[in-house]
């Protein structure tokens, strides 16, 4: 297990730790390989990770590749996967002693193995993912350092297509919740992935409903992502989940998210080859069970979103309002909550904001097809006395133009009292806040998806 003192080094006076969800997690592809219900994945202005087009069509685009596939009478089976890695400099981070300096780091990200399924009326998909061997996974925290240490499942679920409209999902999916499948363009996403707004994936049954200008998709969870292999108490899972926070975590609340009830609706007003234009809202209402009073406390999110485009130009925004009544026994101000192997403390009540705005280049740069981007998310916390939490994200999608398979992402991220950028904010920064001042870092990332 992990030292407690370790835990506390990486959390409050290092880095390493305080960056490490950020740093693990992947863009990943988002139930393209089977999930027939693509809502908003197919943007004139994103950059998704290769999807696999039929094996005797042309590709549709750069991003459209069409590796060997089992197909047969009973229908299409798909295997592949991606390997990543990563340059990180940390402008804010500190020394073992204490000490402010920058550091830098170039590791191994992450590995992992997708397979699908689809046919005329059954579709199914999992990927599981493998993490470690990094400066986030070392000894630093309590790790032995070597790939795969850290691991679990990303999605797995099956389906049933009841018209060409509708479907029906069972397994670990992603909750139909605000703009999907992203907030944003980002590889390291907004503030909502590190509160657990943004791509969530939790076990429960999914109904979809996508028209050409309509769709909405409501679902049932009985419980959340599972806790799955790293030495976490309960955070070793792909998405950010409410969980039984460490003993590194201030006050280390023990809760569970249970019975969510979770719905989407979007309409587009506007869709043709120039431009476009979308508004939605959803809804999430759920079960927060705390483990040392034995209470049942509730979570309540209402959101609304708009998203369009104009020519190489595209924008996404959302607004959040969150309230959750966790039930603890010391304090309910602020809930323990984790991923990718690390927990840390969220305020329960306040609001959400998520703006971007992206343009894709005509022609390539160089090698590379490219598309820039530029972000702003924050956290505005009901309590007074805590600091809300800021990031700022510029960045780019860059794919190789010979080979699609291969896409780097490269950004700088400024964040205030953010859990992902400077050392001491890790812990408490989207709760109390950290030391309430700016900090940055500059992230590479680069995949090759086969």
């Amino acid at each position: 297990m992990k030292s407690l003192a370790a835990a506390l080094l990486g959390c409050v006076a290092g880095a390493a730790l305080c960056s490490s969800a950020a740093l693990a997690q992947s863009r990943g592809t988002v139930e393209l390989d089977a999930e027939p219900s693509k809502v908003n994945r197919v943007q004139p202005i994103a950059v998704p990770d290769p999807t696999y087009a039929p094996e005797a069509a042309k590709p549709a685009s750069n991003f459209d590749i069409a590796p060997p596939k089992g197909k047969t009478e009973f229908g299409t089976f798909t295997f592949g996967g991606a390997i990543r890695a990563r340059y990180d400099w940390r402008f804010n981070d500190v020394s073992l002693g204490g000490q402010p300096k920058a550091s830098e780091h170039f590791d191994f990200d992450t590995l992992s193995l997708k397979a699908a399924y689809d046919s005329d009326t059954i579709f199914g998909a999992a990927q599981y993912r493998f993490y470690g061997g990094s400066s986030i996974y070392g000894p630093r925290n309590g790790y032995r350092g070597y790939p795969g240490e850290v691991s679990f499942p990303m999605w797995a679920y099956v389906g049933y297509k009841l018209t060409k409209e509708d479907s029906v999902t069972v397994g670990l999916n992603q909750a139909p919740f605000g703009l999907t499948p992203y907030f944003g363009n980002s590889f390291i996403e907004t503030l909502g992935f590190t509160m657990g707004l943004e791509e969530v994936y939790n076990f429960g049954v999914k109904y979809s409903h996508v028209e050409s200008d309509l769709n909405y998709q409501v679902g049932y969870y009985p419980g959340a992502n599972p806790n799955a292999i790293g030495l976490s108490l309960d955070s070793a899972r792909y998405s950010t989940n409410i969980v039984r926070a460490d003993s590194y975590t201030p006050f280390a609340t023990r809760n569970a998210e249970q019975n969510m009830f979770i719905g989407r609706a979007e309409y587009f007003f506007l869709k043709n080859d120039l431009a476009s234009f979308a508004v939605g809202a959803s809804i999430w209402h759920s079960d927060i069970y705390n483990s040392d009073t034995r209470q049942t406390g509730t979570k309540q999110l209402e959101g609304i979103h708009a998203l369009g485009t104009y020519g190489p130009w595209g924008f996404k925004g959302i607004f959040i309002r969150q309230d959750i009544d966790p039930r603890n026994p010391v304090r309910n101000d602020l809930i323990g909550i984790g991923g990718f192997d690390f927990s840390y403390n969220m305020a329960t009540r306040g609001n959400f904001v998520s703006g971007e705005i992206s343009y894709k280049v005509a022609d390539p740069i160089g090698p590379f097809t490219v598309v820039p981007y530029a972000g702003y998310s924050a956290y505005f916390k009901d309590k007074a006395s805590f600091q809300n939490s800021e990031r700022f994200i510029i960045g780019g999608a860059w794919t190789l133009t010979a080979d699609p398979n291969l896409i780097i992402y490269t950004e700088g991220v400024i964040g205030r009292n953010d859990p992902y950028v400077g050392a001491g904010q890790f812990s408490s920064g989207l709760a109390q806040g950290g030391d309430n001042k700016w900090k940055s870092r500059f992230i590479m990332n680069i995949g090759y998806y086969f």
